[in-house]
């Protein structure tokens, strides 16, 4: 993994696979085409680069200023957009590829996603994912989600079972979590779906007032490794009911990259922990994922891209105590999937072997 110079906004990283490039850029706070611009000129291979996918954050006229932005920049792919409850910033993530073309995947009338093939893999990076009819039952529209990931992944000659990655964005969280667990668990029994994937489930809105909208990542080896991680200072999330692990790593001939999972305050017996406390959940928080990395012989300085998510937006000041320098990382209001929990992070680290 390259850490390349930060300017005055983004962040850029790379990792190496088996002829080509994957890069993530973080742009910190809301951007406008001169940024996306800069930033794709900064990505190895330059305006060659094809953008996998364009992670918006902010507020609603955030979001609609950096849609626009996107569009003026030329960017194709994928857009996901995640409206914060309260003015905080947000900012941009997005990943590229470069020494290979990618391959669109086109469902319903839109690029979905691409998917890449190199000699010892399929990789398959899928965004945007959301229901048709947001006046739908909240049930029905996480089904509609479950089975357009599917209906893509299939595209590209994948199935669920070689999903290592998800992110699901519900708004209202809180008003249906175990609907929608109930959904995602009967989903994964019906398509005999054995290793969890790396996921995250946070209480966010959209622009288009769906229920929800996703993400997902795939990969398909020929000549590589899967293997899910667990996290020593907690149980396992299925324990209580959601059916998700904690991380996933994924192993090439050339790198190593870790999903890890949102992580919150929750202690080993699966209860909250620091209730009312934002620093206590921040820092427990973070002790958590250190103990994940450390398991796996990574390292934090390595993270390629991470979201760190609050439910009162006046806390995150108090996250400038815990987050690491360099961390690319964005903030957002937002609720996590239980009332008492404050604080919840993902990231995505990446290692060369």
């Amino acid at each position: 993994m390259t850490d390349h110079p930060r300017s005055s906004s983004f962040h850029i990283k790379t990792t190496e696979h088996p002829g080509w490039v994957e890069s993530h850029a973080t742009i910190v706070g809301a951007a406008g085409a001169a940024e996306f611009l800069q930033a794709r000129e900064r990505l190895p291979g330059g305006m060659e680069a094809t953008v996998l996918g364009v992670d918006l954050f902010g507020t609603a006229a955030e979001i609609a200023g950096m849609e626009e932005a996107v569009r003026l920049a030329g960017i194709a792919g994928p857009v996901t957009s995640v409206l914060s409850t309260a003015p905080c910033g947000g900012g941009v993530q997005f990943a590229a590829a470069t020494g290979v073309k990618p391959a669109p995947i086109v469902l319903r009338d839109r690029v979905a996603g691409y998917l890449i093939e190199d000699s010892g893999a399929s990789h398959c990076f899928l965004g945007g994912l959301k229901p048709g009819d947001p006046g739908a039952s909240r049930e029905h529209q996480a089904e509609e989600v479950f089975a357009a990931i599917e209906e893509a992944l299939a595209l590209a000659g994948l199935n669920f079972g070689h999903v290592v990655r998800t992110w699901f964005y519900n708004d209202k969280i809180l008003d249906w979590y175990p609907v929608f667990n109930r959904v995602r668990t009967g989903f994964f029994q019906r398509h005999a779906v054995r290793r969890m994937p790396a996921s995250t489930g946070i209480g966010a809105p959209n622009p288009a007032g769906t229920a929800l909208v996703a993400k997902a990542a795939a990969v398909r080896f020929g000549d590589g490794e899967i293997r899910v991680c667990r996290s020593p200072l907690q149980c396992d999330a299925f324990a209580y009911g959601s059916a998700f692990s904690r991380a996933i790593e994924v192993s090439d001939s050339r790198s190593r990259t870790l999903y890890v999972s949102g992580t919150a305050s929750i202690e080993p017996g699966g209860r909250s922990a620091h209730n009312g406390d934002p620093s206590g959940q921040i820092a427990l928080t973070m002790d958590v994922v250190r103990a994940i990395l450390d398991e796996a012989g990574m390292r934090l300085e390595d993270a390629t891209r991470a979201v760190a998510y609050f439910r009162d937006p006046a806390h995150i000041p108090l996250w400038e105590r815990f987050c690491p320098p360099g961390l690319p990382s964005v903030s957002l209001g937002c609720y996590v999937c239980r009332d008492d929990l404050l604080f919840e992070i993902e990231l995505d680290v990446s290692s060369g072997r």
